[in-house]
């Protein structure tokens, strides 16, 4: 009787949430009488669910929504619900919008206000009753994002507001510029002609509390080449184990990657004869990317000197393209995919930089599936998860979470986030972005620290994220069925044991 009693109350909770969801009409009704708050941030898209947790950590229970300009598919988790979108709830009695948009990659956090960058936005959160919004502004519920047992609704914007649009007065009502955001790297990784440098006199850099692991992909044809150059038995490996996978070296990934580098001839040097005559496919990002800025940090030491900023090897681009040696840069993380698995699928071996967050056995399009993670220096981004023979079902669950071997230190292609706040940025925006790092830092539930994602010990949390008993109903086991694979309860330690004190030019300094 007594579990009859909680179901109801939780019954009658989730209810409650769905009945005071901040709506579109709402929200209409507070920009007309002046009361709504609204900010805009930008920038990296790996903080994403935990940018979100930040924003509906402040809000009243049950009173956010959603708003996507994509038509979101079942149970859309934010950060897979596209480039642009929005929160909406009410704060402190306040009816509040935060915009988000992360395309373009992390330089985003900072080119609106050091080259005047004009982004893209999810064009209005309202209704189209209003007279003075755009024409055809959608509100329709599509779905619910489910989140524990409330279901909060994601509404479905019909309009894109262009970066022109997106700053005219006349278009719509929502801010005309981000108060800020976040970037996998400082502002000072980036060159200052496209946006980068200093910007202490536009705006605060801060800590974001959270670090990014990154990790060397190959396609899946040279990940098999390399495990038998290095003599590991790939008919005993039918799952890609991350326990047998092949190694690159940090210095045999300089020499592709750089500008004029000696290993852009063919395969050779790193896979012997069987390598010969294969020509190289580097694909790597735009120079406004977070990713590509890590791997310029990280392989070239650029624009780092010694721990300062001061550009050191030059990228290979596009231009430095041969017959033997092909560049591509693409503008998202699924263009470096692609990219990978169309030479997969030609026959040609290629090789690239993404975040960790990325993993090969959840994509949905067969168009982006045929990479895979390489050791680097001998240590795999997955080391110490869960792993090993898994038994299937579990070849898609979330227990190779890429953070393990990275919080020890083992690891160390590890970016540490930063925060920006613009000098002319909105008062809830420069409060609001703020409030968000300490949220990530301190997160309220460390089972969401997102795969790839570790915590800085600066923060000060003791975080470990929850038991991941196999259990239908563990929210991590998408698409499992994980109650016919039982698996032993464990806690895994979410904050990092070192930190770069703010510059990601230094190598880690362990604090624990």
């Amino acid at each position: 009787m007594k579990i009859k009693h909680i179901l109801l109350s939780v019954a009658a909770t989730l209810a409650s949430s769905q009945a005071f969801a901040l709506t579109p009409v709402q929200i209409e009704a507070a920009r007309a009488a002046g009361t709504l708050q609204q900010t805009w941030i930008s920038g990296a898209s790996a903080p994403t669910s935990l940018i979100y947790d930040g924003f509906a950590l402040g809000c009243t229970a049950g009173t956010i929504a959603i708003h996507t300009t994509t038509n979101p598919s079942a149970n859309p988790k934010p950060g897979s619900i596209g480039n642009f979108f929005a929160y909406s709830c009410t704060r402190a009695g306040v009816a509040s919008v935060m915009y988000h948009t992360i395309d373009g990659g992390s330089l985003n956090a900072y080119r609106p206000h050091t080259v005047n960058a004009q982004l893209g936005r999810v064009s209005y959160v309202g209704t189209a009753a209003n007279t003075g919004g755009p024409a055809q502004a959608c509100t329709t519920t599509t779905t619910n994002y489910v989140e524990g047992l409330v279901s909060i609704p994601v509404y479905r914007s019909c309009t894109l507001a262009s970066g022109a649009n997106a700053a005219n007065a006349t278009y719509d009502f929502g801010p005309k510029k981000p108060a800020g955001g976040y970037s996998d790297v400082e502002a000072a990784a980036f060159p200052s002609a496209i946006g980068g440098g200093d910007v202490s006199s536009l705006g605060t850099e801060s800590e974001a509390f959270v670090d990014q692991t990154f990790g060397v992909v190959v396609s899946t044809n040279l990940y098999r080449a390399l495990q038998t150059a290095q003599g590991i038995n790939t008919a005993t490996d039918p799952d890609f184990d991350p326990l047998n996978a092949p190694n690159i070296t940090s210095a045999q990934y300089t020499s592709i990657a750089s500008q004029g580098g000696a290993y852009q001839n063919d395969w050779s040097p790193i896979l012997g004869a069987p390598g010969n005559g294969k020509r190289i496919v580097l694909a790597r990002r735009v120079d406004t990317s977070g990713s590509q800025a890590a791997s310029n940090i990280h392989f070239l030491r650029n624009p780092c000197v010694g721990g300062f900023f001061n550009a050191n090897l030059n990228p290979a681009t596009v231009a430095d393209s041969t017959s033997t040696f092909v560049v591509t840069e693409g503008s998202g993380t699924g263009n470096v995919k692609v990219a990978l698995t169309t030479a997969n699928n030609a026959g040609d071996f290629a090789i690239g930089v993404v975040s960790a967050e990325n993993d090969w056995r959840i994509e949905t399009s067969a168009g982006s599936a045929q990479y895979r993670f390489v050791k680097l220096d001998g240590v795999h981004p997955e080391a110490g998860s869960l792993q090993g023979n898994l038994p299937t079902p579990l070849a898609t669950s979330p227990f190779y979470t890429a953070r393990n071997s990275s919080v020890s230190g083992d690891y160390r292609f590890v970016m540490e986030l930063r925060s920006f706040v613009a000098n002319t940025a909105d008062t809830f925006g420069a409060l609001l972005i703020p409030a968000i790092s300490a949220t990530l830092g301190n997160p309220a539930n460390c089972t969401n620290t997102p795969r790839g994602i570790s915590i800085s010990p600066l923060a000060g949390s003791s975080c470990l994220s929850a038991d991941n008993t196999a259990t239908p109903n563990n929210p991590g086991f998408t698409g499992v069925d994980a109650a016919a694979v039982p698996l032993p309860a464990f806690n895994e330690a979410v904050v990092a044991k070192g930190t770069k004190l703010g510059n990601n030019c230094r190598p880690s300094q362990m604090t624990q």
